[in-house]
């Protein structure tokens, strides 16, 4: 009988902890051989957690693991995400007033396959509804109060798409007990010494003595990203002229009962970056993100007091450091980062753990192919790089749309020589057209045409007016079909979901 493959992931928190039940429960039958996993970290290094939102991905990654969406989210404080809405975004709210539009999950509703959007540009700007209240029902099905799905539905099926709000600590915790009790090895220890051989990594050092050789590494150091770049000639790719926030200040507010519990993700904008509000069972998670080049800590901690009403001497406080961009090499040699270590980009759309989860997916394909001898760190690097850039994109359309020029951090952030060449393009493109997948040259990215349309759309793009031509009767029965089709579909969600204070009452009883 084949031995069992060893991996050593080294270091904790989510990205270490994901990885090892992810690959506990699947990759045994990828390869038809045992796997045997040890978790190296050392107690002292915190979690960073600046983010505790997900998207749509987490279920399938989560269902993947084994784990049962009842026992995960009432292990770990979590609630439903349907979505995130941006506020003050697109205006100077001291100049127009608050604003605000939502990007749901989900695709957006059709009329006989047909998308609609070409034929809502041609109306006239007070003719059209929000781009997401027609196109969607997932931001009125948020901000009434409704959960996604049916308490009694299958777990990670429900009427509506839909993500969580968790508490990463817990998240964090809850996978190590579960990867434990399957087997895996956990060494509270530190690595004191790395040995490497090329590009292979020999064997980690630990600080009592022992020395562990593997099949595979996974790097889930954090930023110290100690074993991708043990010897500092990894690459790093910096994308801090796109993406300017590198800091974050966060905080919490306690609920005072589940009935403050919201759906979605409140992203409002201040003068250097945004603040996001997230609604656990227990509690309200809130962070500042900024860029440290257009405010100081003091400064953006004093925006972060206004926006939960308390004294900035009394806010209970910790401040976070980001260094934005990624690695070249995701998996070099013998060695995979995940997390932290791979790299980072802000969490204005929730994509770090989602990251961590396209790693572990990606992973399930080609370590066969690596332990079977190819060599297949060239495409997974391509695919990883791929993910990156492609969230880097979306997340820089937030910016470069806004009509706010009321500090030096929105209008740098529209400045052409700030914004990727490929978004440039497709913004061009888009001046005459409508988001398609055929502007984007991978099958494995986060934010399709359905997201872009939702973004752009949302902050007010109307592109030069060539679209098309004056509006007919065809576009008159188009949007009443499309209004038909969205009352039935608002119908069928309120008549098959439940409220989400009853949904987690319900939970609580378990």
């Amino acid at each position: 009988m084949d031995r069992g493959v060893q991996i050593v992931i080294v270091g904790g928190g989510t990205a270490g902890w994901l990885s090892a039940a992810f690959l506990q429960n699947q990759l045994p039958h990828t390869l038809n051989r045992s796997v045997d996993i040890t978790v190296v970290e050392a107690e002292d290094i915190p979690t960073v957690g600046v983010g505790e939102a997900t998207i749509p991905s987490i279920r399938q990654t989560l269902a993947a693991c084994g784990i049962e969406e009842h026992v995960f989210l009432k292990t770990c404080g979590a609630t439903f995400k349907q979505g995130i809405e941006f506020i003050n975004w697109r205006d100077d709210p001291k100049e127009k007033g608050a604003n605000s539009y939502f990007h749901p999950f989900g695709d957006q509703i059709t009329v006989a396959g047909q998308d609609a959007t070409w034929q809502w540009l041609l109306l006239s700007p007070e003719q059209r509804a929000p781009y997401a209240e027609l196109f969607s029902v997932q931001a009125e099905i948020a901000r009434s109060g409704h959960s996604p799905k049916n308490f009694r539905d299958k777990p990670y099926d429900g009427a509506l798409a839909y993500a969580y709000h968790l508490d990463a600590g817990k998240l964090a915790q809850f996978l190590k007990t579960l990867s434990k009790g399957r087997g895996a090895q956990h060494k509270v220890q530190k690595v004191v010494q790395i040995d490497r051989l090329g590009e292979d990594i020999d064997a980690i050092h630990l600080d009592n003595g022992e020395r562990i050789e593997a099949d595979l590494f996974i790097d889930c150091t954090g930023f110290a990203a100690r074993l991708i770049n043990s010897d500092e000639q990894n690459d790093f790719k910096s994308l801090s002229d796109t993406l300017f926030v590198d800091r974050a200040v966060v905080t919490r507010v306690e609920n005072e009962s589940l009935a403050d519990v919201i759906g979605y993700t409140k992203s409002t904008a201040q003068s250097a970056g945004w603040i996001w509000d997230i609604a656990l069972q227990d509690r309200r998670g809130v962070g500042h993100v900024y860029s440290s080049r257009y405010i100081d800590d003091d400064a953006a901690k004093a925006e972060l007091a206004a926006y939960v009403n308390q004294p900035v001497d009394a806010l209970e406080s910790r401040m976070l450091k980001m260094r934005i961009g990624y690695h070249n090499k995701q998996w070099r040699g013998n060695c995979v980062a995940i997390g932290l270590s791979s790299g980072f980009l802000e969490p204005l759309e929730s994509t770090g753990i989602y990251l961590i989860e396209m790693a572990n997916w990606a992973m399930l394909e080609f370590v066969p192919r690596f332990l079977a001898g190819a060599q297949p760190q060239g495409s997974y690097n391509r695919i990883l790089h791929n993910h990156y850039d492609n969230i880097a994109d979306f997340l820089k359309l937030h910016y470069c749309l806004s009509n706010r020029r009321d500090t030096a951090f929105w209008r740098d952030n529209c400045d052409p020589k700030t914004i990727p060449q490929s978004l440039q393009d497709n913004l061009k493109s888009w001046n005459a057209a409508v988001p398609s997948v055929y502007d984007f040259n991978s099958t494995t990215q986060c934010f399709s045409a359905t997201n872009y349309k939702f973004v752009l759309y949302g902050m007010g793009w109307k592109g030069d007016g060539s679209a098309g031509s004056a509006p007919n009767g065809h576009v008159g029965r188009m949007m009443e079909e499309l209004a038909q089709r969205r009352s039935k579909l608002r119908e069928f969600v309120l008549r098959d979901t439940v409220p989400n204070l009853a949904y987690f009452e319900a939970l609580q009883k378990l």
